[in-house]
């Protein structure tokens, strides 16, 4: 360890690049199959688990993360529902809007940043452990709604087919 810095940072920060090249990907190819749908918010859900992991094992509460996935509960549900899609029958494969990829890009950067903070926060850590909390609370937040906006689009396509 260097400085408080871990394995576990490293792999968080290969998720979170994994998380911005998906949404990246999403956006330049818009049409998107139902597998591929999923695989931005896996990758995210890597980042919030760890950094969910790195909280809890410094003894923080469970319920600031319980609220935290309510409220990315409720975001991705009402993002899935609002998104205007277009599908092809012959394919399985939606045409996502460009409005609704650059979102989704915008939150995994989000993804990257909180763990970009959770690195800076463990040079000080007693300095910055509010801040650290927060970028997990974010990534718990942005990991839900990424999920749950590709399964939401998801039970849209297959209603449609």
């Amino acid at each position: 360890m260097i400085h408080n810095i871990s394995l576990v940072h490293v792999l968080l920060v290969l998720a979170a690049l994994a998380c911005i090249g998906l949404v990246v990907r999403e956006m330049l190819w818009p049409h998107v199959t139902q597998g591929w749908l999923f695989a931005p918010g896996l990758a995210a859900a890597v980042v919030a688990g760890g950094l969910f992991l790195i909280q809890i094992v410094a003894g923080r509460p469970l319920w600031p993360f319980a609220a935290a996935a309510a409220i990315g509960l409720l975001i991705g549900l009402v993002r899935g529902l609002t998104i205007p899609l277009t599908h092809d029958s012959y394919h399985t494969v939606a045409l996502i809007s460009r409005r609704a990829s650059i979102v989704l890009v915008a939150v995994g950067v989000l993804v990257g940043i909180c763990v970009g903070l959770e690195i800076f926060g463990a040079f000080d850590s007693p300095l910055h452990e509010k801040v650290r909390l927060w970028a997990a609370l974010s990534a718990v937040v942005c990991a839900v709604a990424m999920l749950v906006r590709a399964l939401t689009l998801a039970i849209r396509i297959m209603n449609r087919a």
